[in-house]
């Protein structure tokens, strides 16, 4: 009996209040409105009364009334905060620079597709500071259509050292003025 006179006087309240508001607004174009927020109001104050009755636990409540805090979100342990957020944003930032450099191998002639992996050094970087990168591969695949330039022999050189082709000297002379970097730290070979 107590739960339907509660209903009761919260659901004249709630009426009471929406007729003031109705008759405080200066036009009557915002009384949709008014009459939208007040009829979530009364659905609410005649939700209550029945949760309780049905004795359903708070969760069910409305999430952005209720204080309540969810216990099944994962939680990071103590002094990861940093690590994680770090991870991620030097994640995101590798893949934006691998995104860049495989643009810049795709504009080069003959060139079908590229495969960039880029190593950043241990220890750099942070939140908001850029990563050292140490290391940068490209592997080119070349378009079947593009005709490979012969690599010239010369007599008495070792056999061991791979002299690059023009096309991989070019994709390393962008990739070297687009992030200014020495040449040493980019490898690009064809397959």
């Amino acid at each position: 009996m107590q739960t339907l006179q509660d209903l009761v006087r919260n659901l004249a309240l709630i009426l009471l209040m929406a007729t003031f508001l109705e008759m405080l607004l200066p036009n009557k174009s915002m009384r949709g409105f008014v009459q939208m927020v007040m009829g979530l109001f009364v659905i609410s104050a005649v939700l209550s009364p029945i949760t309780t009755f049905l004795h359903t636990p708070l969760a069910m409540g409305v999430p952005a009334w209720s204080a309540s805090v969810p216990q099944d979100l994962p939680t990071i342990a103590e002094g990861q905060e940093m690590n994680v957020g770090r991870d991620a944003v030097q994640g995101q930032y590798q893949q934006i620079l691998e995104n860049q450099i495989k643009a810049l191998a795709l504009g080069t002639k003959d060139v079908k597709s590229a495969v960039v992996v880029i190593k950043f050094a241990e220890g750099g970087g942070g939140m908001t500071d850029q990563p050292k990168i140490s290391d940068i591969n490209v592997t080119l695949s070349l378009d079947k259509a593009g005709i490979q330039p012969v690599q010239p022999i010369e007599i008495g050189s070792q056999p061991d050292v791979k002299s690059q082709s023009s096309r991989c000297e070019e994709v390393r002379d962008k990739i070297s003025a687009l992030m200014s970097l020495s040449k040493d730290l980019i490898h690009v070979q064809e397959t």
